[in-house]
């Protein structure tokens, strides 16, 4: 007989445990030749920024804001291209989050 409750059970596990991947997963972005690094974790939120001292004294202030967003966006990319992934494997490919056309 189908169990509506232990199926729910272990849909909240398998998010659980998707949460707690994602949260500890970390993807790197670069910019500038590899002079801003940004990482961002699989829930999409920044975790470090490293920006060499070389650029900090060397660019103007908005090219370097420009290298610093850069980094980040691709670190965001990266961590969203895995989380689509992810939803895509817990539901059999019918959900996509995240989807940014101009991003991607």
């Amino acid at each position: 007989m189908f169990n509506m409750g232990m199926l729910m059970e272990q849909i909240q596990a398998e998010i659980t445990a998707l949460q707690n991947r994602l949260e500890n997963t970390t993807f790197e972005g670069a910019a500038h030749e590899g002079k801003v690094k940004a990482w961002a974790n699989g829930l999409q939120m920044l975790v470090a920024l490293d920006v060499s001292p070389e650029i900090i004294r060397g660019l103007p202030p908005a090219e370097l804001s420009e290298a610093v967003v850069a980094a980040c966006n691709a670190a965001l990319k990266q961590a969203r291209l895995e989380l689509n992934k992810e939803i895509a494997r817990l539901t059999g490919g019918n959900l996509e989050l995240g989807r940014y056309p101009n991003l991607d």
